[in-house]
């Protein structure tokens, strides 16, 4: 298994980690300690990526249990996840490890290092749960907050020194919530008014390559109004068959793609 993370860092102590799937993770080092938020997909030795950047004692968190974020946690001792993730990381983190590998063989991506039998038979049973909590990573405080969204037991990430919220995928460019383990978009709309309260200052989204200011997510947030739903909302019924699935725009360049059937009543 070889090493194909890329490292930046984006603010001090803060690294985005990009796997060769380009998924995001992202690696807090406090001067105690270090905490890594998520492990993406799975086919790199992210223990030497975070090796190569801090020694420290390690803690893995998933802010949800989806194959993108999770594949990689047979890596570590435990990954932890809130208790309502558990179906979800069982079956996209094992169950559906063949689907991972043949959306990387249709992308080309260079597999050299690893079968197809390697992949798909390295299962992640190594869950551990844990509910909303604060973190001391030395001189770094991290916050742990449950919200339900994208998924029942989705997670964010909040640190106070850096001012810095993560989101998961609550909050992304293109943010999916019509998965049958998805909320409504009214719970989202809740866990998200939720963080709104946290003073953040800069947002890393797991699909964005970019720190984004404090008015992008407040910009999506009000853009999740019933007015600007409905005004902005298509048919988008491809990305699920058998599911009425609509994708609106909370703010230019921003998509949301909802399972109408969730919708609050009052919303229809």
């Amino acid at each position: 298994m070889r090493n194909d993370i890329q490292a930046k860092e984006m603010m001090k102590s803060i690294w985005m980690l990009t796997d060769r799937m380009g998924m995001h993770m992202t690696l807090i080092v406090g001067e105690e300690k270090a905490l890594l938020v998520d492990t993406g997909y799975g086919f790199d030795d992210i223990l030497s990526a975070v090796r190569k950047i801090t020694p420290l004692p390690l803690t893995l968190i998933l802010t949800h249990g989806h194959h993108d974020h999770a594949c990689g946690a047979y890596q570590f001792e435990k990954a932890w996840m809130h208790p309502d993730e558990a179906p979800v990381f069982s079956l996209y983190a094992n169950h559906w490890r063949k689907r991972v590998w043949q959306q990387a063989t249709a992308k080309g991506l260079d597999l050299s290092d690893w079968t197809e039998e390697g992949f798909t038979g390295t299962p992640c049973q190594n869950a551990a749960f844990m509910d909303e909590c604060e973190m001391d990573l030395g001189n770094l405080t991290v916050q742990i907050i449950h919200c339900p969204g994208h998924t029942k037991g989705s997670l964010c990430v909040y640190v106070k020194e850096r001012a810095l919220l993560l989101p998961g995928d609550d909050m992304n460019p293109t943010t999916w919530i019509f998965f049958p383990e998805c909320e409504g978009l009214g719970t989202l709309i809740h866990s998200l008014e939720k963080v709104s309260l946290l003073p953040f200052s800069q947002v890393l989204c797991p699909h964005h390559d970019q720190l984004l200011p404090r008015s992008a997510f407040d910009a999506f947030l009000s853009g999740l109004s019933p007015e600007n739903v409905k005004a902005t909302s298509e048919p988008a019924f491809h990305l699920w068959e058998g599911k009425q699935v609509y994708a609106c725009h909370p703010q230019p360049q921003y998509t949301l793609c909802y399972d109408y059937d969730k919708l609050p009543e009052n919303w229809k």
